[in-house]
Parts: C-alpha cells; sequence; structure tokens
C-alpha cells in the first residue's frame, strides 16, 4: 500500500538511515486509519454459491465508536482555558476563536486517540494589512506528521506534510521545524503530484523557504500522545509517538463485526418461507426464453385440483426462528471486553439506555472510566498549556503582547455527565419535602434560575 502524504515526508525530508525503520513503524498508522474509517482485513469474507468471490461485512463500527466516546469523556463543551493575565486571555481568545477551535479540537483528539497521537501547531500567517501578523492554530492528525527528533522527554524537531491546491492543481507542501541552537529553524518545500520540486515563491507567495526565529527553547508545536507507546519500537523510530488505544484489540474487534455481520443475514437467511405445492406455482417466459416460475400470492380464484394425497394440498411455513437475542447478548459481551482493553468500565459503549446521570454516579460507578479520564485529561492540559505558551511566544515576536505578560494557562474541564431535567426537577421536590432546602431553592434548581428570580417568582406565588 502506499503510506500517501507520510510518504512524501520519508522521501523528501528524511535521508537514508532512519527511513526504513521510519517507513515499517507507520505501516501501523495506516492500519489504524484503516480500521478507524471502517476498514480492516477482515473487512471481506467470502461468498457462497458455486461462482464463490468476496463480499464486503457489514460493520458496526465499533472502532470510531470507541474514539468519539474517549474524546467526548475528555474534551466536553464548555472546557475552558484559565489564565493569570489579562492581555495573554484576550490575544489567545481571539487567536483560538479564529482558528476555529472549539470546533475542530474535538474532531482533532477523536483521530489522536485512533491514531496514537497527533500535533497542534501554531504558526505566523499573514495579516489582513501589509506587514501584520495572524497568530494561527492548526491540527496535524499522525498520518501527516514524522518526528526528526526526540529526546528523553519530547519530541523536538518534525515535518509536516499538506496537500494544497493553487491555480487548478494540487501540491504537496513539506515542513520542517528543527532546532538549531537557541533558534528555531523552519524549512518549506513544494513538490508537484508528480514529485517535481515547484517554485515556491511562484505558487505561495509570501512564505519563505527557510526561517530563522532566535530565542526559543522549543518548536512551535506539541505533540499530544493517545498514551501507550508502541509495544516494539524499531530503529530510527521515535519512541514517544503512541499507538492507537484499540491497538490491542483488533481481534475483538474483528469479532464484533463477525456477529454483527451475523446478525444482519440472521433475517436475510431467516426469512419467512412457504412451501407450495408444484402445480400452484406459476411460470413466465423472459425475454431471454428463460421460464421463470413465482408463486402468486394475490390469486383468489377457486382451482380444480386432481390429487389422491391431501398433504400435497397444504402450504405449509417453513420458516426458522431468528436468534435475535444470542446475538445481541454476544454483541454486549464483545463491546464490554473492548471497553475493558481500551481502559473504560463495563457498559460504557452499551447500546442500551444506561443509568447514569451524575458526575459522582461516573466516579463511584466507573472507576476505571474515571481513571482512564483523568489520565488523558493530564495528558491534554499540559499540551493546551504548551499551545498557549507558543501562542504567547509569537504574540510577544509580534508586539501583540507585552513582554512581561505571563505565558502560562491551565485548562479547565466541563463535566461532561449531565442529568436531564426530570431527575433535577424530583431530587430538588424530595429535598424541599424532607426540609433540607427552602421553597426559593427548590424552584432555583427546577427552572434553572437564581435564587434572587425563584424569590420574587415565590413572592408573586404567595400574592397571587
Amino acid at each position: 500500500m502506499e503510506l500517501g502524504l507520510k510518504d512524501w515526508l520519508l522521501r523528501r525530508t528524511v535521508s537514508g538511515g532512519a527511513s526504513s525503520g521510519l517507513t515499517a513503524g507507520y505501516s501501523d498508522i495506516q492500519r489504524w486509519e484503516d480500521i478507524y474509517n471502517g476498514g480492516g482485513d477482515w473487512r471481506y469474507t467470502r461468498k457462497g454459491g458455486i461462482q464463490g468471490g468476496t463480499r464486503r461485512l457489514a460493520s458496526l463500527g465499533a472502532a470510531k465508536a470507541l474514539c468519539g466516546e474517549l474524546a467526548r469523556l475528555c474534551f466536553t463543551e464548555g472546557t475552558a482555558m484559565c489564565y493569570s493575565d489579562s492581555d495573554t486571555e484576550k490575544l489567545v481568545n481571539r487567536v483560538l476563536k479564529e482558528s476555529r477551535f472549539a470546533e475542530r479540537f474535538p474532531e482533532f483528539l477523536e483521530k489522536v486517540f485512533a491514531l496514537g497521537g497527533g500535533v497542534i501547531k501554531v504558526y505566523p500567517g499573514g495579516g489582513s494589512q501589509p506587514g501584520e501578523t495572524e497568530i494561527r492554530v492548526d491540527f496535524v492528525t499522525a498520518d501527516c506528521f514524522l518526528p526528526t527528533g526526540w529526546n528523553s522527554r519530547e519530541i523536538t524537531g518534525g515535518a509536516f506534510a499538506s496537500r494544497i491546491m493553487s491555480g487548478g492543481k494540487s501540491y504537496i507542501l513539506a515542513e520542517t521545524q528543527e532546532m538549531d541552537g537557541g533558534a528555531l529553524v523552519i524549512r518549506n518545500k513544494l513538490f508537484r503530484e508528480n514529485g517535481a520540486e515547484a517554485d515556491i515563491g511562484a505558487v505561495l507567495p509570501g512564505l519563505r523557504q527557510q526561517s530563522r526565529i532566535e530565542g526559543i527553547g522549543s518548536p512551535l508545536f506539541v505533540y499530544l500522545s493517545a498514551g501507550a507507546s508502541r509495544r516494539s519500537v524499531l530503529p530510527g523510530e521515535c519512541p514517544l509517538i503512541g499507538s492507537s488505544v484499540f491497538a490491542g484489540a483488533e481481534d475483538t474487534l474483528r469479532s464484533i463485526d463477525t456477529v454483527f455481520d451475523s446478525l444482519g443475514r440472521e433475517f436475510i437467511l431467516g426469512k419467512k418461507r412457504i412451501i407450495v405445492p408444484a402445480y400452484a406455482v406459476r411460470g413466465e417466459w423472459d425475454s431471454d426464453g428463460n421460464k421463470r416460475q413465482y408463486f402468486d400470492v394475490n390469486d383468489e380464484v377457486f382451482q380444480a385440483m386432481s390429487t389422491s394425497d391431501a398433504e400435497e394440498l397444504k402450504i405449509t411455513d417453513n420458516t426458522g426462528e431468528l436468534r435475535v437475542e444470542e446475538h445481541i447478548q454476544a454483541l454486549g459481551e464483545l463491546l464490554d471486553l473492548l471497553c475493558m482493553q481500551a481502559g473504560l468500565s463495563e457498559g460504557a459503549l452499551s447500546f442500551k439506555d444506561g443509568t447514569i446521570k451524575t458526575a459522582a454516579e461516573v466516579v463511584s460507578r466507573n472507576s476505571r472510566t474515571y481513571r482512564t479520564q483523568a489520565f488523558y485529561r493530564l495528558m491534554i492540559s499540559e499540551a493546551l498549556s504548551r499551545m498557549v505558551q507558543n501562542i504567547c511566544i509569537l504574540g510577544k515576536m509580534a508586539g501583540e503582547l507585552p513582554d512581561g505578560a505571563s505565558e502560562s494557562a491551565s485548562a479547565v474541564f466541563a463535566d461532561g455527565a449531565a442529568e436531564d431535567d426530570g431527575t433535577r426537577a424530583d431530587r430538588a421536590v424530595k429535598l424541599y419535602s424532607a426540609g433540607v432546602i427552602s421553597r426559593a431553592r427548590a424552584l432555583s434548581q427546577i427552572y434553572g434560575i437564581s435564587l434572587e428570580e425563584a424569590q420574587a417568582m415565590e413572592r408573586i406565588d404567595f400574592n397571587g
């Protein structure tokens, strides 16, 4: 198989020795991406019949569902950054809004869990006015990133690949960021689809082939890993790039799709079958001269039939029993096994309605899920803090942020385990009936209003 953009990085930005090990290591990422997108080496199975051939298995999409559940668990709506400096807050919030961070990051996080990692890159772009600099945040998935330098703690250099369109033609832009002493060196190369190098100045005016930024101690990107490092690291392969959350569960995913496909075929193979006498079957000749026989279910005219055996006149229902419950039970067990392998508690991927509604129940009843959430949120928080730091560095260089402004920030994660209106109202009524809270407090919880508004409502009720 071709490695796509990753292959461009290997051939154009990495020299000699490291290339072979990196190529072998990134075949894993290609396989994980294929599984995430509904593929997998088990996706096709042999068809029955004399003609043979293969057919595509029906897929439950468990790999994508798992990554999506983890992404929603770790980064929910309402998550925000907390800043210690108002100037920093103003700059970063503007950059994140213009970069559509809130819409793009959850999708990026899902791909991080699927492919084993991803990059949050901060870069300076051209502004609307000459000489103006706009700071932007971009997300690069693991299949379009290649680490070129690392130490025992972090990745210190990398190459990025992206496809762009200009003048109706497709190009591939390869960018590298590497440290050179106390400076960051950024190099850009542009290639045509046929492999020939293109004139970057003509296609992308204003983009330099090489830039050197002094006074930066680290690259303008941060690598967010899915956690578990790859089980076997080949020579020349970075040990920090992580692995997919379903890397050790591919056999389980295969079994899930096998059972799900069998469930669908249960309705095809087990559909209603009626046995009728041979002389009750009509025949017609098609355009090819072949006789096609059928039983006319709308024929209500009485016909005289001669037979000595009364059993021959019977129309028999020969429909088999559908094994739906067995399939559903097997799917539930396999999904629970997948949850265990990915660090989630039993029932996290259940397709039946659950009963957990509050954050306290999530912590107490889903301890494994809670620990996994805390583990990933710590890594996400550190990555977002580094992102803010890089935004501040570029902001100070562009004169948009005072030199003395703080570059620190921390993520405040929102609780994604919300309860419905009925549960909240029922709890408020019970607490009021038990004398634990006042009537005004109960009204504020039921209607989701402030205590002052509830007290005003209470006075209106009494006056009425």
